[in-house]
């Protein structure tokens, strides 16, 4: 049988393509629907595989000290283990320090914001009663708040709750369905997080053996420097972005425990938690908690806002950089159009991962480009000359004349 020359293979590339594309736009119900249920499906494993790659950063840590005191590197397998356990403990750890601090501390700010609501409304409505331009808007203020009561919303609930007593049980049901099928997915996915972890190793030399042996050395040697570039990104990106995360909320705690702010513990862990979005993270971080500190004093919610301004801008110019370095290297601008652009298609979770996927793909196109303007002969002094040059229209030789004629 004869073979294909490269010509006709690519144009039967491009047929399958197009047959492909028609059905699938054609039939983009079922198309929509199968690729639901099947993310359904692999989403335990996706999740797993994310977790066993934060978890990856401190166990490659532990192993690395360990490994200083394994000359000989016999005690392998138990260094792992030892690094794997080491780095459950820690993060566990970690959230159960989050969760005894932020718990407590939201029940008082909640409590406290029920006691205070009238006196807050109070404050408010004095303080638009005191400016001319404002006025208008205090009665108005005082009507639409001051009725607002937790009494008002406890009835408002159980008048709700009476109404739907039929429909307890089958939300209960349901409830439990959804509880039971969220706990074996949660199960699946730490499982699988562990099962990546003890066999990284193996999994990283098959994944490299498919990978040469189902393409050309070219090609391949490409796919693991793309695949490594990304895992060293994002790695790096995580660690000097939690370090400075760390750094944040110690400073802002510090501070506000030194002026003697309320909800020290919680607004500091809030503040750096928010840090991990970039741009929009601490805008938010800084708002939600100058509320909270209000409600209870004014005066120190100003004081508050002046210090995170403060501690904001030295870790953003001075702790970030000084952690990160140039390992990101992505531009302002991109940084900003990539947070922008990942929160509007994926909410958070893209904001938070959108820097290091956007730097991946910058590193690679700077590299391609570099690479064509070489080949073409381009230098970076040719290139800023002809950038340099100015245009005008006046300059631009027309023969309008001649289609006038």
């Amino acid at each position: 049988m004869r073979e294909l020359d490269v010509k006709s293979k690519n144009l039967l590339k491009v047929v399958v393509c197009g047959i492909l594309l028609y059905f699938g736009l054609y039939y983009i119900g079922h198309v929509a629907d199968a690729v639901g249920k099947l993310y359904l499906v692999i989403q335990p494993f996706i999740l797993g595989g994310a977790l066993a790659f934060i978890i990856s950063i401190p166990m490659n840590f532990f192993e690395s000290e360990f490994a200083h005191f394994d000359k000989t590197g016999k005690h392998k397998k138990i260094i792992s283990t030892c690094s794997l356990l080491l780095s459950w403990i820690l993060v566990i750890a970690s959230l159960v320090i989050l969760i005894n601090i932020l718990v407590p501390s939201i029940v008082k700010v909640v409590y406290t914001f029920s006691i205070r609501w009238p006196d807050f409304v109070d404050e408010i409505y004095r303080l638009l009663k005191k400016y001319p331009i404002t006025e208008p808007f205090a009665n108005k203020f005082q009507n639409t708040f001051y009725g607002v009561g937790w009494y008002n919303v406890r009835n408002a609930v159980y008048t709700f709750l009476q109404g739907r007593k039929g429909d307890i049980f089958s939300t209960a049901a349901s409830l439990m369905g959804s509880i039971s099928s969220g706990v074996i997915g949660v199960f699946t996915m730490f499982v699988f997080s562990i099962f990546i972890l003890i066999y990284k190793r193996m999994l990283k030399i098959n994944g490299i053996r498919i990978l040469y042996a189902l393409m050309s050395e070219e090609r391949a040697d490409y796919i693991n420097k793309v695949f490594s570039l990304s895992y060293n990104t994002f790695k790096d990106y995580l660690f000097s972005r939690v370090i400075a995360v760390i750094c944040l909320s110690i400073l802002t705690f510090v501070g506000m425990f030194v002026m003697r702010l309320p909800n020290a513990a919680m607004i500091s862990i809030v503040v750096g938690l928010s840090d991990l979005i970039p741009i929009f993270g601490p805008i938010f971080g800084t708002a939600f908690s100058t509320i909270l500190i209000f409600i209870e004093s004014p005066v120190k919610s100003l004081i508050f806002l002046a210090y995170s301004l403060i501690i904001q801008q030295i870790q953003e110019n001075v702790i970030y950089p000084a952690i990160a370095g140039n390992k990101i290297g992505l531009p302002a601008v991109w940084v900003m159009a990539s947070v922008t652009i990942g929160g509007s298609l994926f909410g958070v979770w893209g904001m938070l991962v959108s820097i290091p996927v956007v730097s991946v793909i910058y590193t690679l196109s700077h590299e391609k480009i570099h690479h064509m303007l070489e080949e073409k002969g381009f230098d970076e002094e040719k290139l800023l000359a002809k950038g340099d040059k100015i245009y005008k229209i006046e300059d631009i030789e027309t023969n309008d004349e001649a289609y006038e004629e």
